[in-house]
């Protein structure tokens, strides 16, 4: 399915189930729609579950005028919102995708039941994400084989089991003409992330937000999830063992099992 957003078409997944309570889930950085595979078909049995690409990722336009900026994203999650007509959802997101979850939810409080943030924070600098870009932009778009992209992969999340990694890679990439690999994503976007201090945007979140880390992530560290948890009204923390900064797609089952406890706990108890 597609929403037109600022001209540009931007692809999303609906994995029906319409009538039930909307979780709309967010990616990161250079990620995917199709990286939230794995968490939509479980949940996608009780829940009606949408999954974003974002512009210059997957299967979204590219911006022309690299309009990758904060603003930018948000205003994607305006249009799918106003497309679909959403009110009292989840918005989920991972990485940058949970900056952008936060920033909307704080200008958009009505529209949103609950809030899940995995493993990013509000500052304006963190010296991993730094580090994160310094090996993105050293780093080719193309690989020779599938096997090739399944090691990059792997070497950003050890812990995903072979089956997950190959399904990762499968979807994070298109072969050219010549049967190359090829990232599907704007490496331009790279050049255009913008990383602003949003701890007041942060601060401003009212409905029941979980925070999710992996014990093995040095992008959200501990210090800074407490700090998190403690700057919101209605905050819940959970720190998991067996992953780091995509645990999710390390251990799903344990990222699905906090997401559902949480819904079913504190929103959608009957």
């Amino acid at each position: 399915m597609y929403v037109e957003s600022n001209g540009l078409r931007l692809h999303y997944l609906d994995w029906g189930n319409r009538g039930a309570d909307t979780l709309v889930l967010l990616h990161g950085l250079q990620d995917c729609s199709r990286s939230w595979d794995f968490l939509a078909s479980v949940m996608s049995r009780k829940y009606h579950v949408l999954a974003l690409d974002h512009r210059g990722h997957g299967d979204s336009d590219w911006s022309d005028s690299n309009h990758y900026r904060l603003v930018d994203y948000v205003s994607d999650i305006e249009a799918l919102v106003d497309q679909e007509n959403l009110n009292d959802m989840v918005l989920i997101g991972h990485s940058a995708g949970g900056r952008n979850a936060f920033m909307y939810a704080s200008e958009n409080i009505s529209k949103i039941k609950a809030l899940v943030i995995a493993d990013i924070d509000p500052d304006g600098f963190n010296l991993e994400s730094q580090l994160m870009f310094r090996k993105y932009n050293s780093e080719s778009d193309n690989w020779n084989s599938l096997e090739l992209v399944i090691e990059r992969l792997r070497a950003r999340q050890p812990i995903s089991s072979d089956d997950m990694l190959h399904h990762q890679a499968l979807y994070m990439t298109k072969q050219d003409a010549s049967g190359v690999f090829v990232w599907k994503r704007d490496r331009k976007l790279l050049d255009n992330y913008e990383r602003p201090d949003l701890w007041n945007y942060w601060s401003q979140i009212e409905c029941p937000t979980l925070i999710i880390r992996g014990r093995q992530s040095k992008l959200l560290t501990h210090e800074v999830g407490v700090r998190m948890l403690e700057s919101v009204v209605q905050g819940r923390l959970v720190e998991l063992e067996g992953g780091g900064h995509w645990f999710y797609q390390e251990a799903p089952e344990a990222f699905e099992n906090s997401v559902r406890w949480f819904l079913e706990s504190l929103i959608f108890k009957k």
